[in-house]
């Protein structure tokens, strides 16, 4: 049987559609399957690696770095290591030398070897407390600490916007989040800054820059090398000072 020239046109036209789809879906399912973001890395020391699951290439652990479950952690001697879960409050701090692998609300040290720790430091903080948290990444993607060549950040892209009027339920809302903060800082090391992350997490979550910076000086008090934070409070300081005047919603 002889095909037209534009049957056979059409044929060559739906084969590449489909090759193209094909190329497309692929990202996509892999992008689907990606395992759940499950804790924020709070401290952090030495040269920390992590891979992924169902990989074996390395890369360095950075400061304020969202972990999925699956994720491998290898430190050598000497190292540090400390993130909060997200689900259930659970602070984890692990010295080196260990490696230990990410779960969806503790972690579990491979391997039982003459030196090494089998198990972490752990600090349970209250419900709720890692709600502020887990908004890290976010601020600081709106800030511009994720982009190349600043630091290699987990997490998703927001915009800002100048600082503005509260409600009384939001005003309400940011005092109950202080109150938590200062129950966070009774209980946790004086170099630990998972209470300002928290705090900073909700003053962001409602643009207020200004009481931001109070709070980003006292994390740089306990943390004053720490790069990203300085560009945190450069940027609140900016917001701050350049925004808009502030307004009701």
């Amino acid at each position: 049987m002889k095909l037209s020239n534009t049957t056979i046109v059409s044929h060559i036209v739906l084969i590449s559609l489909g090759a193209a789809m094909a190329l497309m879906a692929g990202p996509m399912v892999r992008a689907q399957t990606l395992p759940p973001d499950v804790g924020l890395v709070t401290k952090l020391s030495g040269d920390v690696t992590y891979w992924g699951e169902g990989s074996q290439k390395q890369a360095k652990v950075q400061s304020f770095m969202k972990v999925r479950r699956g994720d491998r952690f290898k430190l050598p001697a000497g190292a540090l290591v400390q993130f909060v879960y997200f689900l259930g409050g659970r602070q984890e701090t692990w010295k080196g030398p260990v490696a230990f692998t990410i779960g969806d609300s503790e972690s579990y040290g491979e391997g039982v070897k003459k030196g090494m720790q089998v198990q972490p430091k752990v600090v349970i903080f209250p419900a709720g407390a890692t709600q502020g948290v887990r908004r890290i990444p976010v601020l600081l993607r709106r800030a511009g600490l994720s982009r190349p060549g600043a630091a290699q950040i987990r997490g998703d892209v927001e915009g800002s916007s100048p600082t503005i009027a509260l409600t009384p339920a939001e005003e309400a809302e940011i005092a109950a989040a202080k109150e938590t903060y200062w129950s966070l800082r009774k209980q946790t090391s004086s170099d630990d800054i998972t209470p300002e992350l928290y705090l900073l997490g909700i003053l962001g979550d409602f643009e207020q820059y200004g009481e931001m910076g109070s709070v980003i000086e006292e994390a740089l008090k306990r943390r004053p090398d720490n790069d990203i934070l300085k560009g945190l409070r450069e940027w609140a300081h900016t917001q701050s000072s350049h925004g808009k005047s502030p307004s009701t919603r």
